[in-house]
C-alpha cells in the first residue's frame, strides 16, 4: 500500500519552482545575479550554513550582491521560491566562507532539526554541486567540462558531449508478513542495529526486478507481491531511495556474508519495542548483546519498518 497522501519522508517535499525555460539563457542568469534579492546558499566543503531562527534550525542564506563568486565556482541555480531566485554555489576554496549565524554543517546531521522544505532544499544544493564537483572533465574524451543551463548541464570544451547531473536508484524493501519482518545488518554499523535490505537497481532491471535480486542475494529469500510505498532523495551524494514492501516465499535465510554481517527474522513486538526505545541507548558500538537497534525517523527504513509494525501495509 502506498504512502499516505500527503506524506513525505525528509528531503522530499521540495518547493522550488526549478525555472526550465529560464535557465537556458545566461543573461537572465547574470542579470538575477546582480540583483539585492537574489538569494545564494554558499556551501563549504558540502557543509550546509545554518541558524537558528523562529525556535527552528533554518538555512542561512546570503544575498547574491554580498558574496564574491569570482574566484568561486559558477552560482548554480536551484529555483524560485515566493518571488525569490535561489542559487547554491561552492565556497570551499574560501578559508573564511561568508558568516552564517550558527556555522556550517553536515546535512546529515543537522537533517532532523532542520525545517522541512529547508532540508528539501539544502539535499538539492548539497546532490548540485557535489556533483559539479567530481565532473569537471569530460567522461567521453577526458577535456574539461564547463557549466550551462544554470548548473544542469556541463559541456565539454573539445567533443561537445553534453552530461547532466545523476541520480541513482536504490531500492530499499522491507520484507514482511503477518507475523515477522526480515531485516540485515552490515559489520560497521553500532551493535545492534538492522535495518531494511537495499542495493541499486541494475542496467535493465525494473524496480520488481531490483527488490527481487537483492532481497535474494543478501538473504536467499524470494520476495513476491512486491508493492511501491514511497521515496526519498538521499544527497550523499546523490541517490534516489525508492521504498517498497514485499511478501516472502520462503522463510530459510541464506546470507551473503560478504555484504551482510547477520539477517534476521524479527517480530512484530521486537519491532514495536524498539520503536519505542531511546536511540541513545544503541549507539555504543562496543556493547555486546545490545538490544535491537532501528534507523531513525530521518530514513526511509525508518518509514517502511513503522508502516509494517503498525499495521499500515
Amino acid at each position: 500500500m502506498p504512502a499516505p497522501e500527503g506524506f513525505e519522508n525528509v528531503f522530499s517535499g521540495n518547493p522550488l519552482d526549478r525555472l526550465a525555460n529560464e535557465r537556458r539563457d545566461p543573461d537572465w542568469i547574470a542579470a538575477a545575479l546582480a540583483k539585492p534579492a537574489t538569494l545564494v546558499l554558499p556551501l563549504h566543503k558540502l557543509g550546509i550554513p545554518v541558524q537558528q531562527r523562529d525556535g527552528a534550525l533554518r538555512l542561512a542564506w546570503t544575498p547574491a550582491t554580498e558574496i564574491d563568486l569570482s574566484d568561486a565556482p559558477p552560482a548554480l541555480l536551484l529555483g524560485e521560491r515566493d518571488g525569490d531566485v535561489l542559487f547554491a554555489a561552492d565556497v570551499s576554496h574560501l578559508a573564511s566562507p561568508p558568516d552564517s549565524g550558527d556555522g556550517y554543517q553536515d546535512l546529515r546531521a543537522a537533517a532532523p532539526a532542520l525545517e522541512h522544505q529547508d532540508a528539501s532544499i539544502a539535499a538539492q544544493a548539497r546532490a548540485f554541486v557535489d556533483w559539479h564537483a567530481r565532473n569537471g572533465h569530460c567522461g567521453q574524451c577526458g577535456a574539461r567540462t564547463s557549466v550551462h543551463e544554470g548548473g544542469n548541464m556541463r559541456k565539454c570544451g573539445a567533443c561537445d558531449a553534453m552530461h547532466f547531473p545523476r541520480t541513482d536508484p536504490v531500492v530499499i524493501t522491507v520484507v514482511a508478513d503477518d507475523d515477522e519482518c526480515l531485516l540485515g545488518r552490515q559489520a560497521s554499523w553500532p551493535a545492534g542495529m538492522f535495518s531494511a535490505l537495499a542495493g541499486f537497481i541494475e542496467h535493465g532491471e525494473s524496480i520488481e526486478d531490483a527488490v527481487r535480486r537483492e532481497i535474494r542475494e543478501e538473504s536467499g529469500i524470494r520476495a513476491r507481491d512486491i508493492r511501491y510505498h514511497s521515496s526519498q532523495p538521499w544527497p550523499f551524494p546523490a541517490s534516489l531511495m525508492i521504498g517498497c514492501h514485499a511478501a516472502p516465499a520462503n522463510k530459510n535465510i541464506e546470507i551473503d556474508d560478504i555484504e551482510m554481517d547477520d539477517v534476521q527474522w524479527f517480530s512484530r513486538a521486537e519491532i514495536q519495542e524498539s520503536l519505542s526505545r531511546d536511540p541513545a541507548q544503541i549507539t555504543d558500538p562496543s556493547r555486546e548483546n545490545a538490544p535491537l537497534g532501528l534507523p531513525g525517523p530521518m530514513a526511509i527504513a525508518h518509514t517502511l519498518i513503522t508502516a509494517w509494525a503498525r499495521r499500515e501495509v
